[in-house]
């Protein structure tokens, strides 16, 4: 049912301390090797390692080998899996930094491996070689290294970080089509991440010396920074042509061999947006009043003086990309129209304040927009929170990121401008909304010679084609940086859009025929170690596919251009009344229109509860909205078409089959029709507050009589989410986790549920910092035990050092009952904190 202005938000009763219940077991067991196999896998090199050091002038001998391991070069140690209480173990070496550890591939031997950096000076160097011969002989090593023990038994390599862990192969790729054909002094401008080291010393020196090495190599640093809180040590450099080559054959005297260099990368470019079929700009609705603005939007250069945009942003330019943006401001004007008014083709939904908005990019006289060339772009938003928190935006804890870098798709790691996100949603209270990206590579549809059949084929044959042709190219349709960031909202796009009248030609055509899906250019998940991104999609467009009449056999590309036929409407650069709207399509559009359902929320609950929402901290107000955000996502049952493709023998466990199914869908599609308030059939509570180290408490939910009444369908779903302190470098990045406790048998009975696999699972869900379970069935509930039911939420022991600060969470409960319009009446009767807005008895 369609939500009820007059039926806002209900404020949960206060909570109750509880006993912590159980956590779910630990990891499963890592292979192990025999000591005599490690001797003769690794004895080698540590042989050698002996012979050097006992040799004259051992550091000049090791640097002039870039395999051998040496003082202050970052050294690998390959393992089978994690050891336990190992970084403890490193501190106990004096010299010896633990530079961080990475999730490496699975395979069939080793299903969690990965790997530690450390970076060791001399005399560690001689420590750790003295352990292993120590160990070598007897299968000891002394009291308090025991984790060294460990690694040796799990050791699959022990190497230098090299040339082509600098250089990936995609950045290879590219790199050697930049400079293809060009002049040797040809300047290409890349990013170079150094080695983080703890010591600002040290950070001095290794910044020197990568100084001297790219001027040596013809190259001049541009821009650097450096932000210790999140592990971040960078230049910006443009390095001449003859070099490049050198760093894309991992030539080991280039650059791509030099021990302080992490990672060289493209200099990062944004993804634009596409735009088409201009229209009319109808009734323009009051500006909002003029209290400070909550949310933001931090996009390229927009068109202020658009009728739709007047009055109803705060822009803040400090580097004045304004002069810059001579060419048709499109992408930040596109975000602003939506983020402050959403799709104009739906109806009107006014926001209470103004925007603050942020330009990062601008639009040149031609081409795509762009970031600001001569800065790191982690930068320019870092300092970009700092400065709206001191400035204009002082009240914002929404920003809107509807940017993404396409130079740097999720490999496994989260990304540099993934950890500064979450370090700043932390330490300033901020929920960032981030597009997952698109891409527009076409996929190669099988099972049909030629479009012709593939037309006459029918609808569900034709959709599951395409899914699985989608799924076979998934690795290649990751999300964009920072799409990854653990504390962000990740937004994909659904195919959806409020046109009244679609498209009814032949081409281009839905790429699923009468099924609920995201586009096909919307990019996939999972996000790190498997947790679920993107977290939501959101109307993004209904955007269409057609046949690409030169690539064989049947390249499906996703259509380009938007239009009145498919896509969401939105001002467009131009202040003409006749043509100052046109469409758009994609993640960014799905973002900026889950920003404007974010302020919705966030109005809706100030007018109910003004006492709690305006002192509430910004944490919270950021835990909260993320929570209410996602709540009313759900699969819609898309789960029963996805399924037979990702498993088409039925034969996969339900863990694995729903995580596939969850890299297409995150959480599910978030309507904002639902978000925004309840109904009379549907009753939504809310709370928030912290958590200490270990702590439990529980909510007593009140139960509407009529679950008790009747068998009809009924439907109750919790979504908890948190703003989590992080660890860069550590695989336990995430370093608080929550739980919501399971309910027990008696308590589902008492509500006529049961489980669902039409969610992710338990232990995905528990993989970031949203929960979301859903339950449903229908059948008549047992009230006899009382009108409520428990939903009770703990902190779990926190993962490596512990965290003494509490944990801020928001929680959203719905119980709905579809048809039965008391539902919202019986359990606001039972609310102590009744909303301030007026409400129907």
């Amino acid at each position: 049912m369609p939500h009820d202005p007059s039926k806002p938000f209900l404020r949960l009763n206060e909570y109750n301390p509880a006993p912590r219940r159980p956590s779910g077991g630990g990891g499963g067991n890592k292979r192990s090797f025999s000591r005599d196999d490690q001797i003769a896998a690794h004895g080698p090199v540590f042989r050698n390692l002996r012979n050097v050091l006992d040799a004259d002038d051992p550091a000049l001998a090791l640097h002039a080998d870039p395999q051998a391991l040496a003082p202050e070069r970052l050294l690998v140690l390959d393992v089978t899996g994690s050891i336990d209480k190992f970084a403890g173990a490193v501190a106990r070496i004096a010299g010896l930094e633990f530079a961080g550890e990475e999730e490496l591939p699975a395979n069939e031997l080793d299903p969690n491996p990965e790997f530690y950096m450390l970076v060791p000076q001399m005399s560690a160097l001689r420590e750790i070689l003295s352990l292993w011969e120590g160990w070598e002989r007897t299968g000891n090593v002394p009291y308090g290294y025991g984790p060294w023990r460990d690694l040796f038994l799990h050791l699959r390599a022990v190497r230098p970080w090299g040339p082509g862990d600098r250089v990936s192969t995609r950045n290879r790729a590219y790199f050697e089509a930049v400079v293809d054909g060009a002049p040797d002094d040809f300047p290409v401008r890349v990013e170079i991440e150094l080695v983080f080291r703890q010591s600002a010393a040290a950070r001095i020196e290794i910044e020197k010396t990568i100084t001297a090495a790219i001027v040596a190599a013809g190259g001049v640093i541009i821009h650097r920074a450096e932000h210790p809180a999140f592990a971040y040590h960078a230049v910006l450099t443009d390095i001449p042509a003859q070099e490049i080559r050198r760093i894309a054959a991992l030539d080991p005297n280039s650059l791509a061999g030099a021990d302080p260099i992490a990672s060289i990368v493209p200099q990062s470019v944004g993804v634009p947006i596409e735009t088409g079929d201009s229209d009319t700009i109808a009734a323009v609705p009051p500006a909002p009043g003029g209290e400070e603005p909550i949310a933001a939007v931090f996009d390229a250069v927009p068109l202020q003086a658009h009728p739709l945009l007047t009055n109803r942003l705060v822009i803040d330019d400090p580097s004045d990309l304004e002069a810059k943006a001579v060419g048709a401001r499109v992408h930040g004007t596109a975000m602003a129209s939506l983020a402050v008014h959403g799709d104009l083709n739906d109806t009107s939904s006014p926001i209470s304040r103004r925007v603050y908005f942020r330009p990062v990019m601008y639009a040149p006289a031609y081409g795509d927009e762009l970031f600001e060339d001569d800065r790191l772009v982690i930068d320019v938003i870092v300092e970009a929170v700092l400065r709206m928190r001191a400035g204009g935006g002082s009240q914002v804890f929404i920003v809107n990121l509807s940017l993404g870098d396409r130079t740097r798709p999720f490999a496994g790691k989260i990304s540099t401008w993934g950890r500064a996100l979450d370090y700043l949603s932390y330490t300033h209270g901020i929920l960032f909304l981030v597009s997952a990206g698109n891409i527009g590579e076409p996929i190669s549809v099988s099972g049909f010679p030629d479009a012709a059949a593939f037309h006459g084929a029918p609808p569900l044959d034709r959709n599951k084609a395409v899914l699985r042709a989608l799924d076979g190219l998934k690795a290649d349709r990751r999300l964009l940086a920072p799409a990854d960031s653990l504390n962000a909202l990740t937004i994909g796009s659904w195919y959806r859009d409020a046109v009244a009248v679609p498209f009814a030609g032949a081409s281009p055509f839905s790429p699923y025929s009468e099924q609920e899906m995201p586009n096909l250019s919307s990019r996939l998940g999972l996000g790190h170690r498997r947790s679920t991104k993107p977290d939501i999609l959101v109307a993004g467009g209904r955007q269409p596919a057609r046949f690409d009449p030169i690539a064989p056999p049947l390249a499906l590309v996703s259509h380009p251009n938007p239009g009145r036929f498919w896509g969401l409407k939105v001002a467009a650069p131009e202040t003409d009344a006749a043509t100052g709207t046109h469409f758009t399509i994609g993640t960014s559009a799905a973002t900026a229109l889950a920003t404007h359902t974010a302020h919705r929320i966030f109005d809706g609950l100030e007018r109910a509860y003004p006492q709690l929402i305006r002192p509430m901290p910004f944490t919270e107000r950021a835990a909260l909205i993320k929570a209410m955000l996602v709540h009313c996502a759900s699969w819609r049952d898309a789960e029963h078409f996805i399924r037979p493709i990702v498993d088409p023998h039925g034969t996969m466990h339900h863990e694995h089959w729903r995580r596939e199914v969850c890299r297409h869908l995150g959480y599910g599609f978030m309507d904002p029709d639902d978000a925004v308030a309840c109904a009379a059939d549907r009753a939504t509570l809310w709370a928030t507050g912290s958590l200490a180290p270990e702590a439990a408490i529980s909510f007593d939910v009140p139960v509407p009589a009529t679950l008790g009444a009747q068998a009809n369908h009924r439907e109750v779903r919790v979504t908890l989410a948190w703003i989590a302190p992080v660890r860069p470098g550590h695989l336990t990045y995430r370093a608080v986790k929550l739980r919501i406790a399971a309910l027990g048998k008696d308590d589902l009975d008492s509500i006529g549920v049961a489980t669902t696999t039409g969610q992710p699972s338990n232990s995905q869900s528990e993989g970031g910092t949203i929960i979301h379970r859903r339950w449903c069935d229908a059948k008549v509930g047992d009230l006899s035990g009382g009108p409520t039911i428990p939903i009770q939420i703990q902190r779990e022991k926190d993962q490596g050092l512990p965290i003494d600060e509490p944990v801020t969470f928001g929680l959203a409960v719905t119980i709905e009952m579809p048809g039965e319009l008391q539902i919202y009446t019986e359990v606001r009767n039972q609310i102590l904190l009744q909303p301030q807005v007026p409400v129907p008895v």
